[in-house]
């Protein structure tokens, strides 16, 4: 093997139209009405007569009409008491034991929204929550930032503006830079909540590395942004394979929340490219040169190659079944090694490891840099109890888990984790699981009797967050809401 992968090619903040969120607030209405009370347990009769005079009568209602087996995703909490956060803001990467106890809703931030309409993006930097969203009313074209302190019993709102939408806007990520952050293509002071356009409109913002801007286009260019002064200066622009949206394949292996790699003048930007010989493109952010990474052609003369990549710390490894390939940040092979493929999930608890550390977890060894690991059967035999096994790193014996042992009257035949986290000691496990035909579920479960806990908001909940190690944020159709560790 060579290394012949390598190649050298706003407005001001508003005094109206925001409720803050002590005293749970009634929920804004674009139109001007007053918000109307929601019900559970209506009947399916009661729901066909009220749906008729509400939808003509009230912007963006969302009714109940699903069992506890059957959960709609468009229910509505808004109207349910919360109970506020009484931790101290502790941030370790791994889940508070107190989770064993279940679950509950800390807080509600409301914000306008229709039964189809966009959730809120969010997202956590120290104590400080940053939630964008856009006007429900698509013809308005505004998007309202707001910030709020989170270390309290409920959130205080810091500031919140409102500005005009880009033309093209998605579902961006948060992108940090300095004393500002940027989404797609609108930057934001952190102080104020100023807003301004960036001139990448049409492109998104997707890594910021030492003041260099990466903004890409999901198509084909990307290109690289300095600030000087008050202005935007383009330091370069490259013509890239054809472009993908996801950032990795299997990110559950590593859980990336940033496609940069590497450190110090070894840094790239990870781009998933949709091309017939490599799987990703290196970008450097400082002068905008190309590395196709991840070569398919090692996998060709092998049966079933369905060849993935999962982005590390310091790398990405290319692999199918039974072969994979490591890289380092400035694409070079490092590598290449035969494994056999096993369905261990390491627990996602506040780092990324390394490509050394994983390519140990892909031969057997109990991931270096996580609490445990989860282990889902290949195939659940008829009348066999579908099981979850999570083996702790520290040494200790493995144990078992029953996902349909929850307290939410849930069946969880095929309960395939998506994402798993735990306390140090394990005395707790979250696990996630993602079955689009279900709608998935989630519960923590108390690994000293085995029950998993959940509740009906969690379950809707969705982009969770975990900014403490008690404390988890997620979207609703409601706005954003916080849930904590169930009092004892």
């Amino acid at each position: 093997m060579t290394n012949d992968d390598h190649m050298g090619t706003s407005t001001p903040p508003h005094a109206a139209e925001w409720v803050p969120p002590s005293g749970a607030p009634p929920i804004p209405q674009p139109d001007g009405s007053k918000p109307r009370a929601r019900k559970r347990g209506m009947t399916a009769l009661l729901v066909v007569l009220l749906t008729a005079v509400v939808m003509t009568a009230v912007f963006g209602i969302n009714w109940l009409t699903s069992s506890p087996s059957a959960p709609d995703p468009q229910r509505s909490f808004a109207s349910e008491p919360t109970v506020g956060y009484s931790g101290d803001a502790s941030s370790t990467g791994s889940l508070s034991p107190a989770w064993a106890s279940g679950v509950e809703t800390a807080w509600r931030i409301p914000f306008p929204s229709t039964k189809h309409g966009s959730r809120a993006l969010t997202t956590v930097e120290g104590t400080t929550l940053y939630a964008l969203f856009e006007d429900p009313d698509y013809a308005a074209h505004q998007v309202t930032v707001a910030a709020f302190d989170i270390s309290s019993e409920q959130p205080r709102e810091l500031w919140r503006t409102t500005g005009p939408a880009p033309v093209s806007f998605g579902r961006p990520s948060f992108v940090f830079d300095g004393e500002q952050f940027i989404v797609g293509s609108i930057v934001i002071d952190k102080a104020s909540g100023a807003q301004s356009a960036a001139p990448w409109e049409g492109s998104e913002a997707i890594a910021a590395v030492d003041g260099t801007v990466v903004a890409c286009d999901h198509k084909r260019a990307c290109s690289g942004w300095t600030q000087e002064v008050s202005s935007w200066v383009r330091q370069w622009e490259t013509t890239t394979a054809s472009q993908k949206g996801a950032l990795s394949t299997l990110d559950k292996l590593t859980y990336p929340n940033t496609p940069v790699i590497g450190t110090g003048d070894h840094q790239s930007v990870v781009l998933p490219v949709d091309s017939h010989t490599h799987l990703a493109q290196l970008i450097d952010p400082y002068t905008g040169q190309l590395t196709n990474v991840g070569s398919v052609s090692p996998f060709r003369d092998r049966q079933n190659n369905v060849v993935s990549f999962v982005i590390t710390s310091d790398g990405l490894l290319a692999f199918n079944d039974n072969l994979f390939v490591t890289y380092d940040a400035d694409g070079f092979i490092t590598g290449t090694q035969a494994y056999k493929q096993t369905k261990r999930i390491p627990t996602r608890d506040g780092r990324m490891p390394t490509t050394a550390e994983l390519t140990e977890f892909l031969n057997g060894a109990r991931p270096a840099w996580s609490n445990a690991s989860v282990t889902a059967p290949a195939q659940a035999a008829a009348g066999t109890p579908f099981s979850l096994t999570v083996t702790p790193s520290d040494g200790r014996p493995p144990f078992t888990l029953d996902p349909n042992n929850n307290d939410q009257f849930h069946p969880a035949v095929n309960f395939w984790p998506s994402e798993v986290r735990a306390s140090a000691d394990t005395s707790v496990v979250y696990v996630e699981s993602v079955d689009h035909a279900n709608t998935g579920n989630r519960f923590f479960f108390d690994t000293a009797n085995g029950k998993g806990h959940g509740s009906p908001e969690f379950h809707d909940a969705e982009h969770l967050s975990w900014p403490f190690d008690d404390l988890a944020i997620g979207v609703t159709i409601d706005g954003v809401v916080a849930f904590i560790p169930k009092a004892s």
